[in-house]
């Protein structure tokens, strides 16, 4: 038998106090009257002090009553046989194990490993331990299910074993993720083990614990009070990191660099040829560095330095420096830093990609004046971005010319001078997925190029374009100006003009307008509309492509439309929806996921092709379209570097990888993060004993199950009840 509470046996000496009452109770010895002395004065009784106790059985049980109480507050209990123990559970341990990009910095890793296996080692012999690798996600390398059914003998051994073969990765860290993941974990598992004892589980995670770690989703997450973390950090061999980024690649990435843009701007060079021929460059360097002198230079396709590139930079320890490089030389991939002490994260890839060359026809005549011309303010729009370069062209009425196909030119402007042929052509040019915006920017009445007055035929263009043959279109009768009202902000035309900031229409005024005599019918969508209730701006689709109709001309005989603010995103939305961009992404970051068609291929530098699965899921494919997943395969990019993706015509894209910038900040974060965010954290060390602490839980355990002091208070109960009838008894 054993006690949880021994010292409580030391109340077992309140024994002596009823012995000590019966021998020193002072009391007469016999009284006898006799009648004899009956008329003598009564003296006082000698007493007596008794050397021996006269009621042994009262003695006793006030005894027994007084032994009892006492071994009651002792609380013992019985051992149970030790084999009846081996698959009990001690503490639930969860070894989290960081395998972040920043454990690549030098001497990290293997500190991490050596930390983890002791940890696993001064677990005592009945705790569970689970092991978990975690970056941007958590993954298990000995699961929680199999920790618990595995015998107490092997956990240490199955523990070990996990490590074996793990090695960090190139992904971001997520340790508010994994945290929470960890702790619903442990709290599920124990909620289903009924039959494991233990009362502590603890959540340890070797880490460099970076400030670069992401903690957020902590915040909206209620931590349960008996999971407890402890942090085990672990230290790089050399402090500091440096690391680089490009600012805004884009423009300058994919320009022509043929007419000499890869050479440097000269002293004699504008800030804005500068701009445009030198790339920044952004170089970070963390507090306690002890490197602060770095070079920069690019590599080629075989990740070889290209030697005349090198540029030298001095940046202190916990500052950042933009540094202004050359452009890229052809065959360049990468951008590398020299210098550094942990060069996980000194390269930055990069792909030049070649921007769609695309089209904008204008028909109308070259005769027109510049304030008549439509032509004129549309050849000044920058639709020209880093993925596609517009170019603006204008074209004849009547003209034989062969006309564009509807990719290379998406979307064609029309003035009022369309005649029938070019009709007949631009319904074959929507058919085949162009777009069209006929602009009626001209009196139904006008001077025509012969300066005869001839009625300008919209009812044949509506007849020819859309198909309708009753359409009658008159002029409007406009007082001083027309205004715009009932703008279609849901639109994907005007969805960039929805905010309260941008969708005043109230300064635009057109001074002629023309009126359709009938309503559009439903298939027609009216997107705008003039103040008289009138359409302003029409949209019907037509085959594969679209028909838009503008029944006012921009040019400031017409309105304040071309001279206005909302001129610029009216026709940049109408070419972005008439040319979608096509162009995937080419910039990615470690940890993405691409959905790629059955019949492509994503292939690294060394041509192995990254593994794919294939997805059941319904994938979003364009602005329109999507696929139930059917022949999709989905691939993740877990390694920084330059791939292709191999299509089944055989053409290739190129895309490039790079880590996530939070990776580079490796200066050490402080506890004080996670406990702002409600995370219990334990002791900083592991205890002392973890034996003694199982042997403590197993004891308290036991000692509540057996329950022995509620029987011995009953005991109690019962001496001192006989005891109380004795004492009624001999009273009596």
């Amino acid at each position: 038998m054993s006690f949880l509470a021994p010292l409580y046996a030391l109340a077992g000496l309140a024994i002596a106090l009823p012995i000590l009452f019966h021998l020193i109770r002072s009391r007469p010895n016999e009284r006898k009257l006799m009648s004899s002395l009956m008329f003598l004065e009564p003296t006082p009784p000698k007493l007596t002090r008794p050397s021996k106790v006269d009621q042994w059985l009262l003695l006793l049980l006030r005894a027994i009553a007084i032994a009892l109480l006492a071994f009651a507050f002792t609380r013992p209990y019985w051992n149970a046989p030790a084999e009846k123990d081996t698959d009990k559970i001690g503490v639930q341990r969860m070894l989290l194990i960081d395998t972040s990009a920043s454990m690549r910095r030098d001497g990290l890793w293997d500190a991490a490993v050596q930390r983890a296996e002791q940890i696993i080692r001064q677990s005592g012999p009945t705790d569970a331990i689970s092991v978990y690798q975690f970056n941007a996600t958590m993954l298990p390398l000995v699961g929680i299910e199999s920790a618990l059914q595995t015998p107490a003998a092997q956990r240490q051994t199955q523990a070990l074993a996990g490590l074996k073969n793990l090695a960090p990765t190139w992904m971001h860290t997520d340790l508010g993720l994994s945290l929470l993941t960890a702790a619903d974990l442990l709290q599920t598992d124990w909620d289903a083990s009924s039959d494991s004892n233990a009362t502590l589980s603890e959540i340890v995670v070797v880490t460099d614990f970076q400030n670069g770690a992401e903690v957020e989703r902590l915040a909206e997450y209620t931590w349960p009070a008996s999971c407890k973390v402890r942090i085990e950090r672990v230290e790089a061999k050399l402090k500091g990191n440096a690391s680089l980024t490009l600012l805004s690649p884009e423009d300058v990435l994919n320009k022509d660099t043929s007419a000499g843009g890869d050479k440097p701007a000269g002293g004699s060079a504008t800030t804005a040829q500068a701009d445009v021929e030198q790339l920044r460059v952004r170089v970070s360097n963390t507090a306690g560095s002890t490197n602060e002198s770095f070079r920069l230079h690019w590599l080629d396709g075989e990740l070889r330095p290209i030697e005349e590139s090198r540029t030298a930079c001095r940046v202190p320890a916990g500052s950042s420096l933009t540094v202004r490089m050359a452009v890229p030389p052809k065959g360049a991939v990468a951008i590398e830093l020299d210098g550094d002490s942990s060069d996980f994260d000194n390269r930055y890839f990069f792909c030049r990609t070649e921007p769609l060359q695309l089209g904008l026809i204008c028909i109308e005549s070259a005769s027109r004046a510049p304030d008549q011309s439509l032509g004129y303010f549309l050849a000044q729009l920058p639709l020209s971005d880093a993925t596609r370069k517009v170019s603006y062209q204008q074209r004849q009425p009547g003209s034989i010319d062969p006309w564009p196909s509807a990719t290379e030119t998406p979307l064609i402007v029309a003035s009022h001078e369309l005649v029938s042929s070019d009709m007949d052509s631009l319904g074959e040019y929507m058919n085949q997925g162009g777009s069209l915006l006929w602009v009626w920017d001209t009196a139904v009445e006008s001077n025509d190029l012969e300066a005869t007055r001839k009625p300008v035929d919209y009812s044949l263009g509506m007849q020819k374009l859309a198909g309708i043959n009753d359409c009658v279109v008159a002029e409007a009768k406009v007082r001083q100006y027309a205004m715009l009202e009932s703008v279609d902000f849901k639109h994907p035309l005007f969805a960039d003009l929805a905010d309260s900031k941008f969708n005043d229409f109230s300064k635009l005024r057109f001074w002629k307008h023309r009126r359709i005599q009938s309503q559009p019918s439903d298939e027609w969508r009216v997107l705008a509309k003039f103040d008289d209730g009138s359409p302003a701006l029409i949209y019907k689709e037509r085959g594969a492509g679209k028909l838009w109709i503008l029944l006012s001309g921009w040019q400031p005989l017409e309105s304040q439309l071309a001279l206005s603010t909302k001129f610029v995103p009216l026709i940049s939305g109408l070419f972005r929806i008439s040319a979608p961009v096509i162009h995937d992404d080419v910039s990615y970051r470690v940890g993405a996921t691409l959905t790629i068609p059955g019949d492509q291929k994503i292939m690294d530098r060394s041509g192995r092709e990254v593994s794919a699965e294939k997805s059941d899921k319904e994938i979003d494919t364009g602005i329109d379209e999507k696929t139930d997943g059917k022949g999709v395969k989905t691939a993740t990019l877990s390694e920084p570097g330059v791939f292709r993706r191999q299509n089944a015509n055989g053409s290739e894209t190129w895309l490039a990888v790079n880590t996530m910038d939070s990776e580079s900040n490796t200066s050490v974060g402080g506890l004080e993060r996670l406990e702002k965010l409600g995370v219990v954290m334990s002791d900083s060390k592991p205890p002392k004993s973890d034996e003694s602490t199982r042997r403590q839980l197993r004891a308290v355990e036991l000692e509540s199950q057996q329950g022995w002091w509620r029987w011995m208070i009953f005991g109690v109960i019962g001496v001192i009840g006989v005891e109380s009838l004795l004492c009624i008894r001999k009273a009596g």
